[in-house]
């Protein structure tokens, strides 16, 4: 007890300084994956889409990289609102042409539905467009990976992703040969000044005929072509293997459109249609695929040993 006491230097660890992982297989880290897929709309009113379509990545590094996605859609299933608007008692259809009571080139509303605001059916059916395909350009951030355990039997390598770019969207007419009012009284163009004449919407060319009030209340035209807007979402990856993985993808590419035409009531004459009759809407697709990973063995990571020489 009365012997001086000795010094003992604390003892290092091996692994001080080293990282959590050591050799981390780098599933993504310089390589390229091709995910064929098949996909459905989510949060479309009026016309549900399915899809198919493929995805093209590159990552850079194993937490971060870039894709490309197109997807085309091949199944139309009208959703349950419009088939409600379609059905008896949905949207007022009003009277045929050249039938007793409507001598005119396009149906006219009948004085049961004199009151109702809406528009008459082949008004609203003229205006009415679909999504025809989705595509976008986004920057992937894949913040969390690791293994996953099923059945206490079954191992496997995951990864959950961020992603956000640019994004595109094409639209087109629903009822392709449908015909508005204005379109059937041959008024075409609903901004044409030569209508100025006293003619426009009249139920022929006489400035004394009687007037088609739905060609004035109701001028449509349908928001068609492509819209640019932001993309953004998330999904998972779950590796069969080092080059094959199951993909879960959740993805929202707006557009700034009008999915039941552009319209607006107005008392000018011309009526015109109003083309900042548009907002932003949000085109949700979930998607199904199997990603390919190229080259299709994984790299694992390095473990540097040594003090830097001075």
């Amino acid at each position: 007890m009365l012997l001086p006491d000795t010094a003992q230097a604390k003892r290092k660890s091996p692994l001080e300084g080293k990282p959590v992982v050591v050799r981390k297989l780098e599933l993504r880290k310089l390589r390229v994956g091709i995910t064929p897929f098949v996909g459905m709309s989510i949060s479309q009113p009026f016309v549900h889409k399915g899809y198919v379509g493929g995805k093209l990545h590159f990552d850079f590094t194993d937490w971060i990289g870039i894709r490309g996605m197109f997807a085309m859609g091949i199944i139309n299933k009208d959703a349950k609102l419009l088939r409600g608007l379609n059905a008896e008692g949905g949207l007022p259809v009003g009277i045929d042409p050249m039938t007793p009571g409507n001598n005119t080139l396009a149906p006219v509303r009948s004085p049961n539905d004199f009151n109702n605001p809406a528009p008459l059916q082949q008004d609203f059916k003229a205006g009415l467009t679909r999504n025809q395909f989705l595509a976008s350009l986004d920057v992937v951030f894949t913040p969390f990976s690791g293994k996953l355990g099923l059945f206490s039997g079954i191992f496997t390598e995951y990864d959950l992703y961020l992603f956000g770019g640019l994004g595109l969207s094409n639209w087109q007419k629903h009822y392709k040969d449908s015909k508005s009012t204005t379109e059937a009284l041959g008024n075409l163009n609903v901004t044409d000044a030569s209508k100025k004449d006293g003619t426009y919407c009249r139920t022929s060319g006489d400035p004394t005929s009687e007037v088609n009030r739905e060609c004035f209340l109701h001028p449509v035209k349908a928001d068609t072509g492509i819209k640019v807007g932001p993309s953004f979402g998330g999904g998972i990856h779950i590796f069969l293997a080092d080059f094959a993985a199951i993909n879960v993808d959740v993805q929202d590419i707006m557009s700034l459109n009008n999915i039941a035409g552009l319209n607006s009531t107005t008392t000018e004459v011309p009526p015109t249609v109003d083309k900042s009759d548009r907002n932003w809407n949000h085109n949700v697709m979930m998607s199904l695929g199997v990603t390919f990973y190229f080259p299709p063995k994984a790299k694992r990571s390095e473990l540097k040993t040594g003090a830097k020489k001075k």
